[in-house]
């Protein structure tokens, strides 16, 4: 089985895309919604850092190692 993933742009045409492919017998819809939590504080992350011992130069020197 293979596995094809859509990306809708106009959500008031979803539920006619999805009744139209549902009448093909070979095809299985499953749905999945990528929400963003609205809930996310942003702060919370604050001091994620704190009581470590690295700087930011370190972070990038890691962030941005190339293996040449």
């Amino acid at each position: 089985m293979q596995k094809i993933t859509l990306m809708v742009k106009d959500d008031s045409k979803i539920s006619f895309f999805l009744e139209l492919i549902k009448q093909f017998d070979f095809i299985e819809v499953q749905r999945s919604s990528r929400s963003i939590s609205k809930d996310y504080n942003f702060f919370e992350s604050a001091g994620l850092w704190k009581d470590r011992n690295v700087t930011g130069d370190q972070l990038r020197e890691q962030a941005w190692k190339r293996d040449n």
